[in-house]
């Protein structure tokens, strides 16, 4: 199996399509920090199914889908595409890959994610399931967490991890992650099939003791079923009766229906005529809308093309204003370019003038030189002479000063080795000092860190306090919160209540005569209704409306006049009855006094308002009330014969004549409504009340809340203080214990130096008297060596003067061979000078050309646009006319419209008024309708019979006392249920399957339970091989990678070789065994890289990704690490992200990472200088 390609479509930093080509061997990817090379990295884990957006260096996974750069938009999807050779989609995996021939075909496996969530997987072009791709790759060493794809991070991981996570070692090279992921799949299963069996179990026996039961009800039913059946007979007979009944009353009620159906025909006809013409008349008018509105459309369409042209002819002006001025700015870089190349060819000139005298100069210097050469090297052949003198002399001075020099030499080093005793002395002395003053310091700092610990704590316990506190507030504040929520709901709906009352009550008080009266288009003046003038107390409401009667829903008009139109309408509409009270009426005289017997007049229990008091009193006058009809009966015997009126509402007149009856409650439903709109605004009030004390109190939480969250920052603050003093204050006690350890080492110090000194002093002296006589030996040699070496300065003298002669002769040729390359170099930089100058104004004719080019196209494009332009403002006034024109038709048009409208309004009212009454006796038609269908429906359902159909002898009393008999024999059957025969027959035919589904599931069980047994002894076996095979091969790799030393893996728990962890031991040479926590960061590395090898080494996996794995390797452990992956790239193929030079040395093919653009990775294919210096 090998990784042919991968590619990438808007993942992280790659925005355009990336695609990486794969070959055997190492691959090192390459490039600066920041660059995006791990994201290749995590372009591999997503691609086979990473579902941690952490893992992925991330927040959310909608962070992998490149997020736009300065010049790019962010994609709305990210996919990654992997093509993998040498596995086969449609089977699981072999055991190892050497096993067999690899497939040839490419397997391509490819992962997406959208911006809105979506995601999807997609195995060979064909869509598929997470869990599909994860079995592709089972047992290959790819699965995600593998440690085949390995980060400088998970390097760490894999030595601190548990015990229990780094199993996973010794299961890939055992190469049971198949034999895993069954025994998963099979014990979820097996507790899937045990729950199952438990509730079959569970339900078998509730179906048991149900079938038990239902035996005795069933043979109950049967008794049941027999006596229904003859009540059903008797029964039958009485349907058939009531339903001839109702069929004679339905047939008159249709009789009427059909006549007045007939004549709603005929006005309804009428009606839709003129509908069907007015319908017409709209859809012209509405094509001529239409019309109009197209033509302003383009009429717009053409103000925005002016609009265009015009923007362009100001661009237009604004770029030739532009061109003319960078025109002149060439122009004038022209001219100045001309004058430097006129200054340079002068310049050379005189150069060249200058380099002709200094070559003959040169020449003479030379000539010079030889002849002093000469002078200078007798000199030199005489001083060799004195100085081999000299030196024989010196050398017997030498050793002379030697011995003496070697005598200084001891004398002075225990002069110094005194000196130092003496300052080691003053010292300690003084560390002994700053000691003592330190411990006292750090004493009393202990002391504050104490001090301050108990203040901190005292804080902390009042923070705490405070914090109980305000939750307790917030607590309760939040309890009457949610009450003044409930409150608030439970107002709104009764505020709903009482409007939807009221709403009904206006409906009830206003009749359909009412309605067109207040419709608001009639030619009367309409001051109010009666029952809307007054108020009366509860008590007197039926007297009151028992005397008005039909009057209560009487209407106050202004004048006669306004009466005779009123009239007029109620005949021409055909409303129902209404009365009519004009405003301007003359009072009519009262009777002074009450008859005794009386309640009262009637007037005195009404209250009107000034502008209907003269009504009020008109209408009740000499109206009285009493107490019942007796009262006014006994009343018109004593010759009292008024009005009078029992609190029932029953009116008794002047005449004798009584009326009485049901009062309709008008005057009782105004009150009622009255009640309830002062009702309505007062909960409207109380709403309102709430909703501020609402928002109050949410405010008021809101503060409670931020000043919770402060505190508890406070407490949080807090705690790390008191921590932080803590820790201080644990140092501070080491120290002192460390200082003090110190204090007495010095003392011991100071003792033993005092010792040194005074024997160092006695060999002082003895060394002082061999000094003495050695020096005056060398005294008298020296004296002689002065003498020759006063001769020899005297010709070193006369051969510096020589020397001095020719070095000057030297410096000035120097100079002027250094002057004469001066002049050459010079003139080779005007002559460069001098072709860029040509080249420059080469391109500054071109540019001139175009720039005055571009000037004329422009201008000519702006007098074709101010031709435009006047087309256009020509055709813009002809649109604005037809526009005129059209509006003026279309308004005629809808004046028409309207007088159509106002007939067609009196005529459906006309058509509502039949529709009124067919409805009533349609109303009755269907109640009767329903109530035989009901009958019919009975039946049928019951019997089983057609009614019409149904031919039964009339019914007799025999029969209904019999149906009683019947009856009351059933009613000491009690309760029965017929459908428990069914239900019996049901539950047994069930308790069956049941029992042959327990027997399945026991089987099931059984099997599920030995397949795990064999998945078991097969995967102890493979991890026990596996697991000694994998100690052998890292203590081997290990010795390997670090010269020496010993390393091993342990298991946590020997005998359960299922379920152990494994524990990681290292020991690299020259130190004692240790854990590997306490590691260098290289050593971590290299174990780490030996286990991953040594696992290499026993199952290759056809793939191994490196994210700077190298990064803590010193250059030594780099190479040792470079040549393991060069060793293992037979078998292994590598991905490397690397900075190291030494790996990317080993690397077959190498892959640079830029980024060019922020946010943009850019990859290119590159040799190893290249990368390196990238790097």
């Amino acid at each position: 199996m090998r990784i042919e390609k991968l590619e990438l479509i808007g993942f992280k930093s790659f925005g355009d399509k990336t695609v990486f080509n794969f070959h055997p061997g190492i691959t090192c990817i390459v490039g600066p920090n920041g660059c995006g090379k791990s994201n290749v990295v995590d372009a591999f884990r997503w691609v086979l199914g990473e579902q941690s957006a952490k893992s992925l260096r991330g927040e959310k996974m909608e962070e992998v889908i490149f997020n736009g750069s300065t010049s790019k938009k962010p994609k709305g999807m990210a996919e990654v595409s992997l093509y993998i050779s040498g596995i086969n989609p449609s089977r699981e995996p072999e055991q190892n890959g050497d096993n067999g021939e690899p497939e040839s075909d490419i397997v391509t496996v490819t992962r997406r994610l959208y911006r809105s969530g979506d995601s999807e997987y997609i195995l060979n072009k064909t869509p598929c399931r997470l869990k599909d791709i994860k079995d592709l790759f089972l047992d290959t060493g790819l699965e995600v967490k593998s440690f085949s794809i390995l980060e400088q991070d998970r390097i760490t991981e894999i030595l601190n991890a548990k015990p229990q996570e780094r199993r996973i070692l010794i299961e890939e090279v055992a190469g049971v992650m198949k034999y895993n992921v069954r025994k998963k799949e099979a014990l979820s299963k097996l507790e899937s099939s045990r729950a199952n069996l438990q509730r079959v179990n569970d339900i078998v026996a509730e179906v048991k003791k149900q079938i038990n039961f239902l035996d005795r009800l069933a043979k109950k039913a049967e008794r049941f079923k027999k006596l229904s059946s003859e009540i059903n007979l008797i029964e039958l007979k009485i349907a058939k009766r009531d339903y001839d009944i109702l069929g004679q009353s339905y047939a008159g009620i249709s009789s009427e229906y059909n006549m007045l159906k007939e004549q709603d025909a005929v006005k309804r006809t009428e009606l839709s005529t003129i509908e069907n013409e007015t319908e017409k008349r709209r859809l012209e008018l509405a094509e001529k809308e239409k019309a109009l509105d197209e033509i302003q459309i383009k009429f717009q369409g053409l103000e925005r093309e002016i609009a265009e042209i015009e923007k362009a002819i100001a661009v237009a002006k604004t770029e030739i204003e532009n061109q003319k001025e960078y025109l002149s700015r060439l122009l004038q870089q022209k001219e100045e370019y001309a004058d430097r190349e006129a200054n340079n060819l002068a310049k050379k000139q005189e150069l060249e003038k200058t380099s002709e005298t200094l070559i003959s100069e040169l020449e003479n210097q030379r000539e010079i030189l030889r002849e002093k050469s000469d002078i200078a090297k007798n000199i030199e052949d005489e001083l060799a002479e004195k100085e081999e003198l000299l030196e024989d002399r010196r050398k017997d001075v030498f050793k002379i000063s030697e011995e003496l020099s070697n005598l200084k030499n001891s004398y002075n080093k225990i002069i110094s080795s005194i000196e130092n005793l003496k300052h080691r002395e003053e010292n300690a002395g003084r560390e002994a000092e700053s000691l003592k003053r330190t411990l006292s310091d750090v004493d009393i700092s202990i002391k504050d860190i104490q001090s301050s610990l108990l203040d901190k704590n005292n804080n902390l316990i009042i923070l705490k306090d405070q914090k109980t506190n305000l939750l307790n507030e917030l607590s309760e504040n939040k309890n009457k919160f949610e009450n003044l929520r409930e409150s608030l709901s439970k107002l709104k709906e009764e505020l709903a209540s009482s409007i939807s009352r009221a709403e009904s009550l206006k409906e009830l008080v206003l009749d359909s005569s009412t309605k067109e009266l207040f419709s608001g288009d009639v030619k009367f003046q309409l001051i109010a209704s009666l029952s809307d003038t007054f108020q009366v107390d509860s008590k007197y409401e039926k007297a009151v409306e028992g005397f008005l009667s039909e009057k209560v829903n009487s209407f106050i008009l202004q004048t006669f006049d306004d009466i005779n139109s009123a009239v007029s309408l109620i005949k021409a509409k055909g409303l129902a009855r209404t009365g009519f009270i004009p405003a301007n009426n003359t009072s009519l005289d009262d009777i002074k006094e009450s008859p005794n017997g009386v309640i009262g007049k009637a007037i005195d229990f009404i209250k009107a308002g000034n502008q209907f008091s003269s009504i009020i009193k008109r209408i009740f006058h000499n109206v009285f009330i009493v107490q019942d009809l007796n009262s006014a009966f006994e009343l018109i015997k004593a010759g009292h014969n008024l009005h009078y009126v029992t609190l029932e509402g029953d009116v008794i007149e002047p005449s004798g004549t009584v009326i009485a009856g049901e009062i309709k409650g008008v005057l009782k439903r105004k009150r009622e409504l009255r009640e309830l709109e002062s009702e309505i605004e007062d909960k409207k009030l109380s709403i309102e009340r709430i909703q501020k004390n609402i928002l109050s109190l949410q405010q008021m939480i809101e503060s409670k809340e931020a000043e919770l969250k402060s505190i508890e920052s406070s407490i949080v603050e807090r705690e790390k203080e008191i921590s932080l003093l803590k820790l201080t204050a644990e140092n501070f006690k080491e120290d002192k214990e460390r200082r003090s350890r110190k204090l007495a080492y010095v003392a011991l110090e100071i003792e033993q130096i005092t010792k040194e000194k005074e024997a160092l002093n006695k060999l002082l002296f003895e060394k002082e008297q061999e000094i003495k006589a050695i020096d005056d030996k060398r005294s008298i040699l020296e004296q002689n060596c002065g003498t020759i070496q006063e001769e020899i300065s005297q010709k070193k003298s006369q051969l510096e003067e020589q020397r001095s002669e020719v070095t000057d002769i030297r410096l000035t040729l120097t100079s002027l061979k250094e002057k004469i390359d001066s002049i050459s170099k010079e003139k080779e930089s005007i002559s460069k000078e001098l072709g860029d100058i040509q080249q420059k104004k080469e391109f500054l004719a071109e540019e001139i050309s175009s720039v005055q080019s571009r000037i004329i196209e422009k201008e000519n494009e702006m007098l074709e646009n101010e031709d435009k332009i006047k087309l256009k403002v020509s055709e813009a006034d002809k649109f604005r006319f037809d526009i005129s024109t059209r509006k003026d038709v279309i308004d005629n048009e809808n004046q028409h419209l309207f007088s159509i409208e106002q007939y067609l309004k009196q005529l459906r009212s006309q058509t509502e008024s039949l529709s009124q009454r067919l409805n009533e006796l349609d109303v009755q038609r269907a109640e009767h309708k329903i109530k035989m269908e009901n009958l019919a429906e009975h039946v049928r359902q019951n019997y089983g019979h057609n009614i019409e159909d149904v031919e039964v002898e009339p019914l007799t009393e025999d029969d209904e006392v019999r149906l009683a008999e019947l009856k009351q024999k059933v009613q000491e059957l009690g309760t029965v249920n017929l459908g428990t025969i069914e239900e019996y027959e049901e539950l047994r035919t069930r308790y069956e399957f049941l029992t042959n589904q327990q027997n399945d599931l026991n089987k099931s069980i059984a099997e599920l339970e030995e397949a795990i047994s064999k998945i078991n002894i097969t995967t102890r076996k493979k991890l026990r091989e596996a697991y000694e095979a994998l100690k052998a091969k890292f203590s081997e790799v290990f010795v390997s990678l670090f010269g020496g030393g010993r390393a091993e893996i342990i298991l946590t728990d020997e005998n359960n070789i299922l379920e152990t962890g494994i524990d990681i031991i290292a020991q690299p040479p020259g130190k004692r065994l240790q854990n590997i926590s306490l590691l260098s960061g290289g050593e971590k590395t290299l174990t780490a890289l030996s286990l991953l090898f040594a696992s290499f080494l026993l199952k290759p996996t056809p793939l191994c990704i490196l994210d700077e794995a190298d990064s803590a390797l010193d250059e030594i452990n780099t190479d040792k690490f470079a040549s393991l992956l060069k060793e293992f790239s037979r078998d292994t193929q590598f991905i490397v992200v690397t900075h190291n030079r030494n790996t990317m040395s080993v690397a077959d093919y190498i892959y640079g990472i830029t980024m060019e653009e922020a946010g943009v990775s850019k990859v290119i294919s590159m040799q190893l200088v290249e990368a390196q210096a990238l790097t």
